[in-house]
């Protein structure tokens, strides 16, 4: 019903909707034009399902939930015109799935992964990846 009144939302703050969970999906599909959405603490939030491109989507805010490299690589595909995205305290985020991000959306200027990954050995290389983009990480 949300969607079906602002067809044209392009700014959504969810921030710590704990209640948010596939219906994301649906407000997606509907609002075409949001730019910058805010899940931030949506601990119940999916975007697994998302099976469609989001063109208009440049900041998306993960940060505080239960985001995992399968997610990310679903929003690599569909989400790919993302200037910034926040996964500050995600714990099933991986080099793995910020690699899917970082190559799939090549519009990204900054990510934010603090306290969000542990890099390993070859953190250099995805550093490098981030430069080659000129991504920010912080």
């Amino acid at each position: 019903m949300f969607s079906s009144i602002f067809p044209n939302l392009q700014l959504l703050d969810l921030k710590s909707c704990r209640s948010i969970s596939k219906g994301i999906g649906q407000v997606l599909r509907k609002c075409s034009k949001i730019r910058h959405l805010n899940l931030a603490g949506c601990s119940r939030v999916k975007l697994l399902g998302l099976t469609f491109v989001v063109l208009k989507l440049e900041v998306l805010n993960l940060s505080n939930t239960n985001v995992d490299d399968e997610t990310l690589h679903v929003i690599s595909k569909n989400c790919c015109g993302l200037f910034q995205l926040f996964l500050r305290n995600c714990s099933g985020v991986t080099e793995k799935g910020v690699n899917h991000v970082v190559d799939n959306c090549t519009q990204l200027r900054k990510i934010m992964l603090m306290m969000g990954i542990h890099l390993s050995d070859k953190g250099l290389c995805l550093i490098q990846l981030f430069s080659r983009h000129v991504c920010l990480i912080h």
